[in-house]
C-alpha cells in the first residue's frame, strides 16, 4: 500500500493533482445547482429552460471548446520532451480560434433555436429558452478560449491556478445570480436572463485572469514563448485541428445526443421535465468533478508519453481509476440511501405543491443515477487517457458508433409506444455502460502507448 501510495504516479502524486481540480469542478458544480436552484425559487418553467437552452448552448460550443482544450495534450507533450518554447504559441492558436467562433455562432442562432419548436416544447418554455441560450452565446469566445489559456496550466501540472481562478470565478458568479435573478441592490429583477448574465461576466473574468497570469508566469525570462508565441502558425494550428476535432467531434455529437435526449423529455410531461432537470444538476455536483479527475489524466499520461514512458501512463490510468470508484461509489450510496436530504435545497423555497408534483419522480431517478455515475466515472478515465495520447480518432469512431442510438431509441419509445420517463432513463444509464466497454477494451488493447501529438522530430530527442 505504501509503495502504491508513493511511487512515481502512485496515489500522491494524482491525488496531490487530482485534488484541486475536483474542487475547482465542484465549485462549478455547485454554481449549477444554485443557478437552477434559484431559477426553481424563482420559476420552475425558468429552471427548465435554463437547463433545455443551457443544452443546446454546450452542444454549439462543444466542437470548438473541446479543439480549444485539446491544446492540454500538446502542453502536456511539449512540456514532458522539454520543449517548453512551444507552449505559448499553441495556447495562442486556440485563444485566436475561439475569439472567430463567437460571432459565427451568434450569425446560426435562428437556425439553432428551432430546435426547440421541432421538439413540441411548449409555447410558454420556447420564449424562455430562446432568452436564456441567446444571453450564453456571449460567453462563446470567453468559453471557448479560455479552455486554452487554462491548458497553460493544465498540461504543466498546475492545476492549482484553476482551482483558485474557477473557485473566485464560482463565487461571483453565485452572488450576480442572487443580484441579477431577484433584483437586489437597487438592480432590477431580470429573472432567468439574470442567471444567464451572472455566467457571461463569469466566463470572460476568468479568461482575462487566465491571460494575466500566463503573462506572469513568463514574465523576464521568456521560457514558454508567451509573447513571442501570440501571432498566427498555420501549420501548428493545423496539427491541433487534425487532432483536436476528433475529439471535439467527440464531445459534439455525445452532448447533441444527450442534447436531443434533453429536449425529447422537454416534450414529456412537466412532472417529467422538471424532474430530469433536477435530477442531472445533481448529477453535475459529481459529474463535473470527475471530468476533472479526466484533466488530471489527460495531462499526467500526455507528459509521460512525451517523456516516452507509457509505462507511467498506465500506472496514472489505474490509479485515477481507483479514485474514481471510490469517488463515485461514495456518492452513488448517497443517491441511493438519502435523497431526500439531497433534494431538501430544490424544496426551501419552492411552491410545496411544485415540488410535490415531481417529488417521487425525482427519488426514482436518483436511483438510475447512481447506477449512471458509477460507469460514467471509470468511462471517463479511460477516455481521457486515450485522449492525452492523441488517439483521438478511436474516440471519435466511437462516439459516433454509439452517442445516436441512445436518443434515437428514446425518441421511438416516446413517439411510437408510449414509453415514457423511465424508459428513457433506462436507455441512457445502458449507453455509458457502453462507452465504457468500449473505452475500456481500447486501453487494455495498448494501441495508444505509441501514438504522439507533438513534431516527429521532438518526440525523438
Amino acid at each position: 500500500m505504501t509503495n502504491w501510495w508513493t511511487r512515481p504516479c502512485g496515489g500522491f502524486d494524482v491525488l496531490k493533482q487530482a485534488l484541486p481540480i475536483i474542487i475547482s469542478g465542484g465549485s462549478i458544480s455547485l454554481m449549477n445547482f444554485t443557478d437552477r436552484m434559484f431559477l426553481m425559487w424563482y420559476d420552475a418553467d425558468a429552471m427548465t429552460a435554463s437547463m433545455q437552452g443551457g443544452m443546446l448552448f454546450w452542444s454549439s460550443v462543444a466542437i470548438p471548446a473541446h479543439i480549444a482544450a485539446f491544446v492540454t495534450t500538446f502542453v502536456a507533450q511539449y512540456n514532458g520532451s522539454g520543449n517548453l518554447k512551444r507552449i505559448g504559441t499553441i495556447v495562442w492558436q486556440g485563444i485566436w480560434f475561439g475569439c472567430v467562433m463567437m460571432p459565427m455562432l451568434f450569425l446560426l442562432y435562428p437556425f439553432l433555436t428551432n430546435a426547440f419548436a421541432c421538439f413540441g416544447h411548449s409555447e410558454t418554455l420556447i420564449p424562455l429558452e430562446q432568452t436564456y441560450f441567446y444571453w450564453m452565446l456571449w460567453s462563446s469566445a470567453a468559453v471557448i478560449s479560455g479552455e486554452s489559456a487554462a491548458s497553460f496550466f493544465r498540461g504543466r501540472g498546475k492545476m492549482q491556478v484553476e482551482m483558485y481562478t474557477n473557485v473566485f470565478c464560482v463565487a461571483l458568479n453565485i452572488a450576480l445570480d442572487a443580484v441579477l435573478i431577484f433584483g437586489k441592490f437597487g438592480f432590477p429583477e431580470w429573472g432567468l436572463a439574470g442567471a444567464a448574465i451572472a455566467t457571461v461576466i463569469a466566463q470572460w473574468t476568468r479568461f482575462f485572469i487566465y491571460v494575466v497570469l500566463m503573462y506572469y508566469a513568463d514574465k523576464g525570462a521568456d521560457k514558454f514563448n508567451i509573447f513571442g508565441g501570440i501571432k498566427p502558425d498555420f501549420p501548428l494550428l493545423g496539427r491541433l485541428f487534425y487532432y483536436g476535432v476528433p475529439a471535439g467531434f467527440y464531445t459534439f455529437v455525445d452532448t447533441i445526443s444527450f442534447t436531443v435526449f434533453i429536449m425529447v423529455i422537454g416534450g414529456l410531461s412537466e412532472a417529467a421535465r422538471n424532474a430530469t432537470t433536477i435530477a442531472f444538476t445533481m448529477n453535475s455536483l459529481t459529474f463535473i468533478p470527475l471530468s476533472g479527475i479526466g484533466i488530471v489524466v489527460t495531462s499526467m499520461v500526455g507528459n509521460q508519453l512525451g517523456n516516452n514512458r507509457p509505462d507511467l501512463a498506465r500506472r496514472v490510468t489505474m490509479t485515477a481509476t481507483v479514485f474514481g470508484v471510490i469517488y463515485s461509489g461514495f456518492f452513488a450510496v448517497l443517491f441511493f440511501a438519502v435523497p431526500d436530504f439531497l433534494l431538501s435545497g430544490f424544496a426551501a423555497f419552492s411552491p410545496p405543491e411544485d415540488f410535490a408534483a415531481v417529488h417521487d419522480l425525482c427519488v426514482t431517478l436518483m436511483l438510475f443515477l447512481a447506477l449512471y455515475l458509477c460507469f460514467d466515472s471509470v468511462s471517463i478515465i479511460f477516455c481521457s487517457a486515450l485522449r492525452g495520447a492523441g488517439d483521438t480518432y478511436f474516440i471519435a469512431w466511437m462516439v459516433l458508433v454509439l452517442a445516436p442510438l441512445y436518443p434515437l431509441a428514446c425518441f421511438i419509445g416516446v413517439r411510437y409506444f408510449d414509453l415514457g420517463i423511465l424508459w428513457c432513463w433506462s436507455v441512457v444509464t445502458a449507453a455509458v455502460f457502453a462507452y465504457l466497454l468500449a473505452f475500456s477494451l481500447r486501453y487494455r488493447s495498448k494501441a495508444w502507448e505509441s501514438k504522439r501529438v507533438i513534431e516527429q522530430e521532438i518526440k525523438l530527442e
